[in-house]
């Protein structure tokens, strides 16, 4: 078998597309450790000339292990042979690669595994003598290779077969067939193949390697998007038969892994596997595997595509005749260059790069391992050139990796800008909130304010770039036409000067821009629940409480808009008003009211909005204001929550005797009395009469809210002055996650940034995200990404 040169497997002739999807299995992730290459990229970036340079030197940090990654005390670690340990780094790193975590996918994932004969038990027995904690059952387990497999299985909370497979030097490719005999029996959805090799000779530095693939049935890699290095074309297994030597039985079992792929001898490249440092040495053809994968999937100098495959094989061999081969074959074209998207999304327009924000999160498990995680992410992402590959990496993060209990996120729309958020990242110390009393997510809280942060082209941002959202708020603005008569859709997203003139004379309208801001946070709420984030409650401000209550189940949205616009109506016929702001306890506040100005507004405890007659209004702040009193008329037209209300609540409630109450679905705090909506009093008028005319107890709401363990907030609508309120709360801003759904009217943050802030926030307290309907106008892939940086301890080998 020839070495594997630069151009060799430009040879290859043409890819059948019309072999069976169903008879294959792709390579979707691997890990490799030999000699000073730490991992798959420096082992693939600095390629030795053929397979045994691989192996051949010393295996660097062989005696380093990150035992509190895996949750194994430093006393067991000591005891655990080397490639015990080794074996779990690589595992987990491959299947990090691959974007596939055990925890969360309901996929059975399988492995098959072994490692050479060492002396590391020897050297253990001789230390027990004076040991007496540690007997020969530990040694047994801690070195014993047939408990290779299935320690990897128990701690990644792996559910499938875990087999410790040994043939010596051909151990690799047999791990590798017999994989992928499982696949295709479907005894596993996903299964690691590998092994390791770690000799410590007396007086010597520790040699060999290890290697790990995921493999996965070529259908199921394909339609789940995932990365393909390569398709295994065939794998065959045997030992030399009586009067054939071990040249001619290696032969056979070539000839044999040929006829179940299907292809020619003369169209593959062989990879050498030389001899290692013994016969029990599984390292050589384990670095030969990956070096024909990657040679398939690299490519030299020849770009991946068109309809020629590249092809490789490699043999290994141990004693007494036992052979394996494997053939792998270049992934067809289309999928290695990642152009098709799966059936679901194939009609979709492409995202445009310039707008395509994404969200970013990441984990660990210590925080000086969280700011790792990001460096490391920062320089691969700065060194990526594809515009769809920040989405595809931003997939791979949400989907693909453990969710450990310290968290960050980052949120950009190129990989410059992602590079430059995650260099930032600072070691922190505090691991994120454990949630509710029981462990779970944080209970979330949707507030949703009132009239006042309308503006034009509010959540135009959103509206442009998730269809979704579009459709939901387009059907919101069509129902209120045909209900109404009156159009709110040039709002959100005016274009040119003629509709952001329209625009402007809308938001004036009091009642156009109370339906607007409505609307907006009805579909904005809807949008949130279909990202995965449910409420466990709602509250609103003055006309936030509309909203609050249709998304609780209350009201439904045709009634709810009946509801708004029979309010607005009423709202505008009263006499003149006027609202000021005071800087003074409700308490003292009171004695100082002239008849007919009440409290309209409680924001904090010195916060206090009145309302009521014009002149009466003005001339309270007048006469105050000379007096040294912190006072100001406020800009808004009426004089809600005031004793005017009084003239128009009888046709409010007579009104109301139309609408059909039920029963909420979702707690709500009432904004008229600080506290939990009583279920039954909700459903009925005379609630959303008081709740007209009595005062705004925000302030109450936010002792409620604070009084609600963990509990993170979601301002859903425009502006932030909800959150403005729970920051100044003096306790509430320390304990719980405070979040802006969109950005003030005067900030130039884009939406989305904005958004996807909030989400990432929300993740990193615990809640969980359902990722892929923020992937609405491309379906992402999964890519390569750096594996956790582990926090080794060194664990000495015993002395021989």
């Amino acid at each position: 078998m020839t070495d594997l040169a630069p151009g060799d497997l430009d040879l290859c002739p043409s890819f059948d597309p019309g072999f069976d999807l169903d008879a294959h299995v792709a390579v979707v992730g691997m890990a490799a450790r030999f000699g000073q290459a730490a991992d798959l990229n420096a082992f693939r970036g600095g390629r030795p000339a053929d397979a045994s340079d691989a192996t051949a030197g010393p295996l660097a940090d062989a005696d380093a292990f990150d035992h509190r990654f895996f949750g194994i005390s430093p006393r067991e670690s000591a005891i655990l042979d080397p490639q015990q340990r080794i074996l779990l780094e690589c595992a987990q790193h491959a299947l990090e690669d691959a974007a596939h975590d055990p925890a969360r996918d309901e996929a059975v994932v399988g492995i098959y595994a072994g490692g050479a004969t060492t002396a590391h038990a020897a050297r253990l027995r001789r230390h027990a003598v004076g040991s007496p904690h540690l007997d020969d059952r530990q040694v047994r387990a801690g070195t014993g290779a047939d408990f290779l497999a299935s320690r990897v299985a128990y701690k990644l909370g792996m559910t499938g077969p875990a087999v410790s497979v040994q043939a010596a030097g051909a151990t690799a490719l047999v791990a590798v067939h017999t994989a992928v005999q499982a696949l295709l029996g479907g005894e596993c959805d996903l299964a690691l193949a590998g092994s390791v090799t770690v000799h410590a000779p007396a007086g010597g530095a520790p040699s060999g390697g290890c290697a790990v693939a995921v493999l996965k049935p070529l259908r199921a890699a394909l339609e789940g998007g995932d990365r393909i290095y390569a398709v295994v074309r065939g794998t065959a297994v045997g030992t030399t038969g009586p009067g054939e030597s071990a040249e001619e039985g290696r032969a056979r079992i070539v000839r044999d892994a040929l006829a179940v792929s299907g292809v020619a001898a003369d169209t593959v490249v062989a990879v050498d596997t030389p001899a290692g440092t013994s016969v029990t040495d599984t390292a050589p053809a384990a670095a030969a595997f990956v070096r024909a994968v990657l040679a398939v999937y690299d490519g030299g100098d020849r770009p991946a595509g068109g309809d020629v495959p590249r092809r490789a094989a490699v043999s290994g061999s141990g004693p007494f005749g036992t052979h394996a081969h494997a053939v792998v074959e270049q992934a067809p074209a289309a999928v290695s260059a990642g152009t098709p998207e799966p059936a679901a999304a194939s009609a979709r327009t492409p995202e445009p790069a310039a707008d395509g924000w994404q969200l970013l999160p990441y984990s660990a498990k210590s925080a000086t391992a969280l700011a790792a995680v990001a460096a490391r992410l920062g320089r691969h992402l700065d060194r990526a050139e594809d515009a769809a590959a920040l989405q595809d990496a931003a997939w791979t993060l949400q989907t693909g990796r453990t969710r450990y209990t310290h968290r960050g996120f980052a949120v950009a729309r190129d990989h410059a800008e992602a590079a430059a958020a995650l260099a930032e990242v600072k070691v922190k110390v505090k691991e994120r909130s454990a949630g509710s009393t029981a462990g779970g997510p944080p209970p979330v809280v949707f507030t949703f304010p009132g009239h006042g942060g309308q503006h034009v082209g509010m959540a135009r941002g959103l509206y442009r770039l998730d269809p979704r959202f579009r459709a939901d708020l387009d059907a919101c603005v069509a129902h209120v036409r045909d209900a109404s008569g009156v159009d709110i859709g040039v709002v959100f997203d005016p274009e040119g000067e003629a509709a952001e003139a329209a625009a402007r004379r809308c938001v004036a309208d009091g009642q156009i821009a109370q339906l607007a801001v409505f609307v907006l946070e009805y579909a904005l709420a809807k949008a949130f629940i279909r990202w995965g984030v449910r409420p466990a409650a709602v509250v609103g401000h003055s006309l936030g409480g509309y909203a609050a209550a249709c998304i609780a189940g209350v009201f439904s949205f045709p009634d709810a808009v009946r509801m708004v616009l029979k309010r607005t109506e009423l709202l505008l016929t009263l006499a003149p008003g006027a609202m000021a702001a005071v800087r003074l306890p409700e308490a003292e506040l009171l004695p100082l009211l002239p008849e007919g100005v009440g409290i309209a507004v409680i924001s904090g405890p010195d916060q206090v909005t009145v309302s009521g007659p014009r002149e009466a209004v003005e001339r309270f702040v007048e006469e105050h204001a000379s007096k040294g009193l912190e006072t100001r008329l406020l800009k808004v037209p009426g004089a809600g929550h005031s004793s005017l209300v009084d003239a128009v609540l009888d046709e409010y409630e007579a009104f109301l005797a139309d609408i059909e109450f039920h029963r909420p679905a979702i707690r709500v705090i009432s904004d008229t009395s600080g506290t939990w909506a009583d279920p039954e009093e909700i459903r009925t008028p005379g609630y959303w009469c008081r709740h007209m005319r009595h005062a705004v107890r925000y302030h109450d709401v936010l002792e409620t809210l604070n009084a609600l363990q963990g509990c993170a907030l979601v301002e859903v609508g425009p502006g932030t002055t909800l959150t403005s309120l729970a920051r100044r709360h003096a306790e509430l801003r320390w304990n719980h996650p405070i979040l802006q759904a969109l950005p003030h009217p005067t900030d130039e943050t884009p939406d989305p940034k904005v958004l996807l802030s909030a989400l990432g926030a929300l993740w990193a307290a615990g809640v969980e995200i359902e990722w892929a309907a923020l992937h609405p106008l491309r379906a992402p892939r999964r890519t390569s990404l750096p594996g956790y940086p582990y926090e080794r301890t060194a664990f000495p080998l015993p002395a021989a």
